[in-house]
């Protein structure tokens, strides 16, 4: 109603700039042109019209993106982006909530309660407790093998590894106190080498860490009656993450996840610059393949909410095989022919040019950046 050509006024009641009767808004400042008093109805009436304006464009972005391969990217580049959402900002905001849920699923996983009943073959996430006084360890422990051996075809990925988890739990000595003896003296490592002595504290940490699980640092090194210094707590904390990391590789899962969406974004120009030297007597400029890219790394992300959520569903991942033999090559062939206009055999000589830098690239990056993480980690 505000809107109305009824209500529009000779001047911005905002900036005060001269207006006809034809401007609905202002060129100086942008506000509505009206004189009419606020009501109640105008006040929800702009709020649901605000906000259908802009979930039209999310949405209209979204479903250009998954049925259109390149014409997203062919539009904005060509200015029409009022249109569709920034770039930039919707392949952050998709990531990040991505990687958010499944370190979310991996954590909810991973601590788990387990239901478990002796002498019967069951799907369901289980709890043993573990102790050295447990009378009946063997028998839980045929019993846990019968269960992921017979059933293993109905459970998904998490449901096996706590199964796998929990038997090697259960395969371990009893958790009585370790003697030393096992394990070399301070005086025995004095004797060593720098490196030497090193490796041999890493490597005898961990082992002692792997069945003390509970015992902090001054503590571990008390009873192995080492010196209690700066050197050797650190060690222990080193070797301590190292085996925790190596033996259970959700920890890497969740020491990696929160750096990704950051990773990704600068892993983006790196293609990009692949984009621009084999386009390089084209027309686009590096910011344009910047775009592609980001757009086809957001198509990626929306399609992997949907194999989340057939994995939730239905614990099948038809969708994630169809889509990475599939769906994804031809979509980024696609998407270079509708972007780029260029003939087929050009076309796909760069596509499978920019697939294997792609995944050298990812190979690459994925290790360094593992390592990274966790040299940083411990």
């Amino acid at each position: 109603m505000r809107s109305l050509a009824t209500f529009r006024g000779t001047s911005c009641l905002n900036c005060q700039t001269p207006l006809d009767q034809a401007d609905a808004y202002c060129h100086q400042c942008g506000q509505l042109n009206t004189t009419k008093r606020l009501a109640l109805k105008d006040f929800f009436s702009e709020f649901f019209t605000n906000f259908i304006s802009y979930d039209s464009k999310l949405w209209r972005t979204i479903t250009q993106l998954l049925t259109r391969p390149g014409f997203v990217t062919r539009e904005y580049c060509a200015g029409k982006r009022s249109r569709y959402a920034n770039p930039f900002r919707f392949f952050l905001t998709v990531s990040i909530v991505f990687f958010l849920i499944v370190q979310f699923g991996v954590q909810f996983a991973d601590n788990a309660p387990i239901t478990y009943t002796p002498g019967r073959n069951s799907n369901s996430l289980f709890t043993v407790t573990i102790d050295g006084d447990s009378t009946n360890r063997k028998e839980i422990l045929a019993d846990l093998k019968k269960s992921r051996d017979s059933s293993s075809k109905n459970r998904n990925a998490v449901e096996t590894m706590l199964i796998d988890n929990a038997i090697t739990e259960l395969e371990k000595d009893s958790l009585g106190k370790i003697t030393t003896s096992v394990y070399p003296t301070q005086k025995e490592l004095d004797k060593k080498s720098y490196f030497t002595r090193y490796f041999i504290q890493i490597e005898s940490y961990s082992t002692y860490a792997s069945k003390q699980k509970e015992q902090l640092p001054e503590e571990a090194l008390k009873n192995l009656e080492h010196r209690i210094d700066r050197t050797n707590v650190a060690r222990y904390k080193k070797a301590k993450s190292l085996h925790e990391l190596t033996g259970n590789p959700t920890e890497i899962i969740n020491l990696v996840l929160p750096k990704i969406p950051l990773f990704l974004f600068f892993f983006a120009p790196v293609l990009s610059l692949f984009f621009w030297l084999i386009y390089a007597r084209g027309t686009w400029n590096y910011m344009e393949h910047m775009v592609f890219n980001f757009h086809l790394f957001t198509f990626i992300f929306l399609i992997l909410y949907l194999v989340i959520l057939e994995q939730s569903l239905t614990n099948t991942s038809v969708i994630g095989t169809i889509f990475f033999s599939i769906i994804g090559p031809l979509y980024l062939y696609k998407a270079m022919r509708k972007f780029y206009q260029q003939k087929r055999f050009k076309t796909i000589l760069k596509f499978l040019f920019i697939n294997f830098v792609f995944f050298v690239l990812l190979t690459i990056s994925s290790i360094l950046f593992i390592l990274g993480s966790i040299f940083v980690s411990v």
